[in-house]
């Protein structure tokens, strides 16, 4: 590998890390209000959650456009519980 590469390989882990270190902004969405009903049936979210949601089984696809103002949430396909809120 040529010496000009060390560098800037560096520099992308260093990118890397810092944005994956970094806590989502939940606040966008509504997510932040909703963190209690982590662990909860997604069924009892839904009925408060009206609006620009969608709700994803774990390890299911879902698109990857990106709208600040959409809640995701992320369930257990075995157990219908919540996972993880994100806004996007």
């Amino acid at each position: 590998m040529p010496r000009f590469w060390s560098p800037l390989l560096g520099a992308f882990a260093l990118l890397g890390a810092s944005s994956a270190s970094a806590e989502p902004d939940l606040s966008t969405c509504g997510a932040q209000e909703l963190k209690r009903y982590i662990g909860a049936p997604v069924e009892a979210l839904k009925r408060v959650r009206q609006g620009d949601a969608r709700y994803v089984r774990a390890g299911c696809a879902m698109t990857m456009d990106y709208k600040s103002g959409r809640l995701t949430v992320v369930y257990d396909r075995k157990t219908d519980r919540i996972m993880r809120l994100g806004c996007n």
